[in-house]
């Protein structure tokens, strides 16, 4: 047995030991507006039902979570602004049974329903089970990371926003992007995590590509160690690079989420698989899911119309997207992407 720089006793795996791990990364999800309505109606399995099968498979499950979860008696809207929303109480319930693990909260919309929905947000998570990062229901100094553990590999996950929709007391809570404060951060999870993924919310809404300012910003979080970076925000799936050895999704778009245009419609989830020999880990596979976005994501998407989301991918990406067995993969460099 060894000592780990974490305080755990852990067994000590042979030089040959091979373990790995599966994580599927969506973009938004909004469980308010009209959603929220269905599940007060008591109908909880309506936005991940016909995508069980695919999240079942993973060991561990991403997305934006992009509405605050709060007790509004009834209300998932606010009748001043569609632009407000919040999901009710049961949504936390939603996403564990619907099999997502972990989100995101740590974005423009986290303080819609004022600090005290932020609060009810990070508790229905906790009671629920659901992990999440990039925010706090005290005011912290920075927003802690969290360690996802399977099959001896550690994957650590941070969360920042370039903004926030409300004005108020939000230092300490919401984990707002800084270059100084988030290379810090990264650096310290590398000591205890063995690949970092670090979700970004941020740039131009409907737009193709990052803007500069946004491009920076993700380059920052790659020269820190951040092995992974998935964007959100923009609504609309945009395209792949590799930067520094690391791999950046400049959007996944959304995944659950009522909004009509048609590319808000569209998008892919990303399929990691992550291995670890002996002290080394690194990905060794990315395969690219397209999916229908809406109210009910499903992975029913015409062949014309998977074709056209790829071709929008390559388009806009830096790396080789290929098609084997009819699964799309990115090609990495040095490594078989090999199922």
């Amino acid at each position: 047995m060894i000592w780990c720089s974490d305080a755990e006793y852990v067994l000590c795996q042979h030089v040959d030991t091979v373990s790995s791990v599966t994580i599927l990364i969506f973009g938004d999800v909004n469980l308010g507006r009209q959603l929220g309505q269905e599940l007060l109606k008591g109908n909880l399995k309506y936005p991940f039902d016909r995508m069980q099968t695919l999240l079942r498979s993973a060991d561990c499950v991403f997305a934006n979570l992009e509405s605050p979860i709060s007790d509004q008696h009834g209300e998932t809207e606010s009748p001043r602004s569609n632009y407000v929303f919040c999901a009710p109480p049961v949504a936390a319930r939603v996403l564990r049974q619907g099999g997502v693990t972990i989100v995101s909260t740590a974005n423009n919309h986290a303080l819609d329903y004022s600090l005290d929905g932020l609060r009810e947000t990070v508790q229905d998570l906790d009671t629920e089970g659901v992990l999440h990062v990039g925010t706090s229901a005290d005011s912290v100094a920075r927003i802690a990371p969290t360690v996802v553990r399977r099959d001896g590999i550690r994957v650590g996950f941070l969360a920042y926003t370039q903004f926030v929709n409300a004005a108020g007391p939000w230092k300490g809570r919401l984990a707002i992007f800084d270059s100084i404060g988030a290379g810090k951060d990264i650096r310290r999870l590398k000591r205890k995590a063995d690949i970092v993924v670090v979700s970004f919310h941020g740039g131009t809404e409907y737009s193709d590509k990052p803007d500069d300012r946004t491009q920076r910003q993700l380059e920052c979080l790659v020269r820190a160690g951040a092995d992974i970076v998935v964007c959100h925000h923009p609504h609309v799936p945009q395209g792949i690079d590799t930067v520094h050895g690391s791999i950046i999704f400049y959007s996944l778009g959304n995944f659950v989420f009522n909004q009509t245009t048609p590319w808000a419609k569209r998008s892919f989830g990303v399929e990691l698989k992550m291995k670890k020999k002996g002290n080394a880990a690194f990905l060794s596979s990315v395969r690219l899911i397209p999916f229908r976005a809406y109210k009910q994501p499903a992975t029913d998407l015409t062949p014309s119309d998977v074709d056209s989301l790829v071709s929008r991918v390559r388009a806009l990406s830096n790396v080789s997207i290929v098609t084997r067995n009819d699964s799309i993969f990115v090609s990495l460099p040095h490594r078989d992407n090999s199922q």
